[in-house]
C-alpha cells in the first residue's frame, strides 16, 4: 500500500463554513464555547489572503500554501503577525520533520518574539469528531522561545476539507500568555469541493 501524501495545500472554497467547539483552560479562558468560521478573501497590506473569519477574529492565510500571516481582532486591527508566515512544508508525508525560525509580533504589547517551531507529521489516520470521521494528517507543532518549550500543539489536518478537524493546544509556563489548554473539534461543516 502506498503511503499517503499531501502534495499541496487545497483551500476550502470561498463561502465554506464550519462550526467548532472549544474546551478551554488556563490562559485560553474557561468554558466550552462554540464558533462558526467562514472562508472569505481579504486584502491586507496590498496582498490578497484567504480570510478565516470567526467571532473572536480573523486568520489571514496564504492561499497557495495555507500559511498564517496575521491574526486580526474583530475590529480589524492586527493582534499577532508571523514573519515568515507560520505553516506546513509540503508535501506532507508521515515521519516528515522540519524546523522554522519565526518572528512573532504581538501588536498590542508592541513586542517581538523570535521563535523556533519544530514540526513532525506523526500519522495519517481516521479522526472522529462530531461532524464525522475524516482522514487526517496528525501534525505535532512545538514552539520554543529562548530554547524553552512555550507551546506543544497537535493538529489533525484533513486534506479533503482543507481545515483542522481537531486540535489540541497546550501552552506551558514559558508561554508569553501563561499555561493553558484548548481542545477544538469540528461539529458541523458546509465545505464542498
Amino acid at each position: 500500500m502506498m503511503a499517503p501524501k499531501g502534495e499541496r495545500y487545497v483551500a476550502p472554497p470561498l463561502g465554506s463554513t464550519w462550526t467548532q467547539t472549544y474546551r478551554n483552560t488556563g490562559s485560553y479562558g474557561s468554558g466550552t464555547p462554540t464558533a462558526t468560521i467562514q472562508v472569505t478573501e481579504r486584502t491586507w497590506e496590498g496582498k490578497r489572503y484567504l480570510a478565516f473569519v470567526g467571532p473572536t477574529g480573523t486568520i489571514l492565510a496564504n492561499p497557495v500554501d495555507g500559511s498564517w500571516s496575521t491574526l486580526l481582532a474583530p475590529d480589524g486591527s492586527p493582534t499577532v503577525s508571523f514573519d515568515p508566515p507560520a505553516g506546513y512544508d509540503y508535501p506532507l508525508v508521515v515521519d516528515k520533520t522540519w524546523t522554522r525560525s519565526v518572528r512573532q509580533t504581538l501588536h498590542k504589547a508592541n513586542k517581538t518574539l523570535q521563535s523556533e517551531v519544530k514540526y513532525k507529521v506523526e500519522a495519517y489516520e481516521d479522526v472522529a469528531v462530531p461532524a464525522g470521521t475524516f482522514k487526517a494528517f496528525k501534525i505535532r507543532q512545538q514552539w520554543f522561545l529562548n530554547s524553552k518549550l512555550a507551546a506543544d500543539n497537535t493538529n489533525w489536518f484533513a486534506p479533503e476539507l482543507g481545515v483542522f478537524v481537531k486540535q489540541f493546544q497546550r501552552r506551558t509556563a514559558d508561554s508569553n500568555f501563561g499555561p493553558g489548554t484548548q481542545e477544538t473539534e469540528v461539529v458541523s461543516q458546509t465545505i464542498t469541493k
